[in-house]
Formats: structure tokens, sequence, C-alpha cells
């Protein structure tokens, strides 16, 4: 059966394809007119929601190449299609661990045909709530908020645009989201434990920003280890970092300074533990004989370092792909429960402690 619009059969060696070609870009009337079909008949071939004889599916197919034509995904949300797009804000894509995340991601929703879009919240330009506008205005399918910088008054209108939203890290305040994290206090506790079972009983910490997870659970989780292994958490010998290579030198510098230096330091992330691997060869300090470090993450940079460094792995393109996978089961069924996943960590033993 003919879609409605088709043209009679064309005669040998005609290809019923008009040569011109519109000025501006290709609209879905323009690929209808060289295809001679109609505009309903292009919607069905792009869609592949309903059968269209496969003559008719190559005639379209080869108009739309021909043309260069591309959907306007706006129409479609406006239309209530799904725009195929989803939206991917990190902390700081300088961070190995980000990238990594981002690489599962897109492997998550890759197969389901969606385009990520990124944002670095380090970057600072354009600003994440410009970011976020956008893609309430481009009508993004999900969001995988990465970031702790990131308030939640700024998701409102995301979640009001029927967007699904899915947090990495801690649940978010005021707002019902899927979450995967991993379990940043146990994180704490091992390294701790790794700690102490090498000795050392005058440790240090160089937490990231304690006002938001994961920098305040770490610092938490160390806090209760060293409790839990009788020793009493001193004040002076936490020092905060912002996860940077050079907030963790300075913060180390700090802890260096103090007049009963600690032994070891746990440091909430690997770039800080680099950065503090920094100092102690600044200041002629043997790893692991004068300070033993310990960092989280385990990026590739961990294991080229020198001293190789010891480090608490959390799988970041795990995080990613599972995020994906909680994102595009929550666009399916936007009324589910929330869900909460914990990704396992496990300590990765090298030079440093």
């Amino acid at each position: 059966m003919a879609e409605t619009g088709d043209t009679p059969k064309e005669a040998p060696g005609q290809t019923g394809l008009p040569t011109d070609r519109p000025k501006g870009p290709a609209t879905i009337s323009d690929v209808a007119a060289r295809a001679g079909v109609s505009k309903t008949t292009v919607s069905h071939v792009l869609s592949g929601r309903r059968p269209v004889s496969e003559a008719t599916r190559r005639k379209v197919t080869r108009a739309v190449e021909e043309m260069g034509f591309q959907q306007n995904f706006f129409a479609l949300g406006l239309s209530g299609r799904r725009s195929q797009t989803v939206a991917l804000v990190v902390q700081d894509l300088t961070n190995p661990f980000y990238p990594a995340l981002a690489r599962g991601l897109q492997q998550a929703v890759g197969g389901r045909d969606y385009v990520v879009l990124l944002a670095d919240v380090g970057a600072g330009t354009p600003s994440i709530e410009t970011f976020l506008n956008e893609a309430v205005q481009r009508r993004v399918d999900g969001v995988v908020v990465a970031a702790v910088d990131v308030p939640d008054k700024l998701l409102e209108p995301l979640l009001a645009s029927g967007a699904r939203v899915v947090t990495v890290g801690s649940p978010r305040h005021g707002t019902s989201t899927d979450v995967v994290s991993s379990d940043d206090e146990r994180i704490a506790a091992d390294a701790v434990a790794h700690l102490y079972a090498q000795g050392h009983r005058n440790l240090g910490i160089i937490s990231g920003p304690v006002r938001v997870a994961p920098g305040s659970a770490r610092l938490d989780g160390y806090r209760q280890a060293l409790r839990d292994h009788g020793l009493r958490p001193l004040r002076a010998a936490e020092a905060v970092g912002d996860w940077t290579r050079d907030s963790g030198a300075k913060a180390m510098q700090q802890l260096m300074d103090l007049e009963r230096r600690p032994t070891a330091v746990f440091c909430a992330n690997d770039l800080m533990a680099i950065g503090a691997l920094d100092t102690a060869r600044s200041l002629r300090l043997s790893v692991p004989s004068d300070v033993a470090v310990v960092g989280v993450d385990d990026i590739d940079a961990a294991g080229l370092v020198s001293p190789s460094l010891t480090t608490v792995r959390v799988p970041a393109q795990e995080i990613g792909r599972v995020a994906g996978e909680l994102l595009l089961a929550r666009i399916d069924t936007p009324s589910a429960t929330p869900r909460r996943v914990l990704v396992q960590h496990h300590l990765v033993h090298r030079e440093s402690a």
C-alpha cells in the first residue's frame, strides 16, 4: 500500500528528485517536495514509528542526505516527542575522574541514540545557570549532575520542564532524584584502617570543601574511623583543598608545618594526593618513610607518579554507566520510585603507603 503523497512510479532513468536546493537549512517540507511524498510520510520515515514501504524509505533517506536535512530537536520537544539529548554537568573536566565518568554515561545512552551535552562547572563560562536554562530550552530529556556546586534551586526548572535528573554523589536536598554514589564515609574508614595497620597513629587529612559531599562525608568518615581506632581527631591536622593538585600541595605544606606533623596523610582525591607528593618532594621528605600518603579515585596518573600512589579506587566509568542506565529508566518510567545505587570501592596498595 502506497503512503499519502507518493508520486507515480518513476520512468526508467529518472530519479523523481528535483535538483535545486533551497537557500538556508532544509525543512521537512523541502524533503517532502524533493522525495515527492507528504510531510507526514517524511515524519514516519524519520521517526521509524509507522510502517513505510522500503522504496519510499529509500527515496526519503536519499532526499535527507542530499539536502543535509537535520531534525529540529526543539520542535520535537514542543510536539511531545523526545529530543534524544541528555546533559551532563561535571565539577572539573581537567580532573581525569570526570572524562571517565562521561565515557561511561555515553556508553550507556549511546545505544539508544542519545546525544550528550556537557557543562564544566570549573570552567565558569558559560555559568551553570545559563547552561541549565539552555538545557530547558532545548527540551533535553534528562540531566546527570556530577557536580557539588549546583544549588537545588537551579534544578527546579529542569524538573518542572519534565526533564529527568540523576545525581552523582549525595541525594539533593529538596529534590527527589535517582542517585548513584560511592560510600564516601566507608572510603575514608578503609584508608584510615590501612594506615593504622601500618603502624601510623598520628594522622592528618586533606579534605575537599567541607560544606558539601563528598568533602563532608569523607571528613566525617575519617574522624569516625580515628575514634573507632582509639585515636582523637585533631583539627590542626585537618587541611582543606578544592580537589586540585595545587590545593593539595598547599594543604600538605600546612600539615608539614605543624610542630607535630602527621606521619600519614589521607587525601580526599588523587589530584590533591599528587599535590601532597609534590610538597613532600620539595621538602625532601621520603614517602612513605617520613610521611605516607593515600588518595581516592585511582585515576591513571596514580600509577604513574613516583612513588606510585596508594589509593581507594572509585570506578568513575562504572558510575557514569550506572547513572546513564538510571536516567534511561527514569525517562521510560517517570513515576517509578527514586533509586539509590552504591558502587563498590577497594584499596589499591602501591608505594606511597
